[in-house]
């Protein structure tokens, strides 16, 4: 079996999956009283929640071209948002295959090394992963009671053992990362893992640009910047609504905790997944089954439009800018 089926089959299989999710999450809901809430929605919030989406796409890729620096690369904003943009794109339909998208487009635009931009994402999703944690044990202290009850309902089962368990292998794995990171040397003399000895060191090295930042500040402004704007869109969406607008800022951070997990889940978009989290985020405030869903998917939709209606231009960028690059390579 080749990769490209193996890629196929797998995306099949997550669609179906999105789709049963979505079903689930949506399709028992009666229809009509969906779409009334979606229709009578105040649009002026779902724009300005838009927006948000474009500036936190922005304000990634700006992030992005501060790695480049200490390696002594330099792209251009344009370049960077765009293969930002391009990267999302290709997750909606295939999951995770964005995340290398996007330093590949960029590689082609500026003609930086593949591998170092690889790690400079790596760098990216860590920052990404110690911010959500962070949301998360912000969330967990502000509402301390309906996290608490959220967690005993879903896994009230879970004993002791089981919890040490997880714990222990995750322990694990973080040692095994440890070893191999440190011995990395050794490895590299077996005959497979040398021929990549070249690609990792870069991975490496692109990986420790966040060490030799000249912009530290600017780093964590942008970084903070863009979780503010990713908080922003579901938030007002909430006052979209007359059944939410009430909700306050607490709620929305669980939301966005919620959605982020959601989109955490390799099926393409997130769909089905989103669907089914956030309506359980806003079901913790008492907000009625049917305005739940119609929220989860007014503030979906909205984030398929961002991707959308920015990557049809993202995509004439990149054909435009890459014919360019040919014709003067060959002149």
């Amino acid at each position: 079996m080749t990769k490209n089926t193996k890629t196929a089959i797998q995306t099949i299989v997550f669609l179906v999956l999105g789709g049963l999710l979505f079903y689930w999450a949506v399709g028992s809901q009666d229809p009509s009283k969906v779409w009334e809430n979606i229709k009578d929605a105040d649009k002026k919030w779902i724009i300005v929640s838009m927006i948000c989406g474009i500036l936190s796409h922005l304000a990634r890729a700006l992030r992005w071209n501060l790695l480049l620096e200490p390696m002594g690369y330099k792209a251009t904003s344009a370049g960077s948002f765009h293969a930002v943009i391009l990267g999302y794109l290709v997750n909606m339909g295939l999951p995770r295959v964005g995340e290398i998208t996007r330093p590949a487009v960029l590689s082609k635009l500026e003609g930086i090394p593949l591998n170092k931009l690889v790690g400079t994402v790596v760098v990216e999703r860590v920052v990404d992963l110690l911010i959500t944690a962070l949301i998360a044990v912000a969330i967990f202290f502000i509402q301390f009671q309906i996290i608490a009850d959220f967690f005993i309902k879903i896994f009230g089962d879970v004993n002791s053992q089981g919890v040490l368990l997880y714990g222990g292998i995750a322990l694990i794995l973080i040692l095994v990362i440890y070893i191999i990171y440190k011995k990395r040397h050794w490895f590299y003399t077996l005959p497979i893992i040398g021929k990549f000895q070249s690609f990792i060191e870069g991975l490496l090295d692109g990986m420790k640009t966040v060490f030799n930042l000249e912009q530290k500040g600017l780093f964590i402004f942008y970084s903070l910047f863009i979780w503010v704007m990713y908080f922003c869109m579901p938030y007002f969406i909430l006052f979209a609504l007359d059944s939410t607008a009430h909700l306050g800022a607490s709620a929305g951070l669980t939301v966005l905790l919620f959605g982020t997990a959601a989109m955490i889940v390799p099926i393409p978009g997130g769909v089905g997944a989103f669907e089914f989290m956030v309506p359980a985020a806003l079901d913790l405030y008492g907000i009625t089954e049917v305005v739940a869903k119609s929220y989860a998917v007014i503030t979906h939709a909205i984030q398929f439009m961002v991707i959308i209606g920015v990557g049809a231009f993202s995509v004439l960028y990149f054909v435009i800018k890459t014919q360019r690059l040919k014709k003067k390579n060959v002149e």
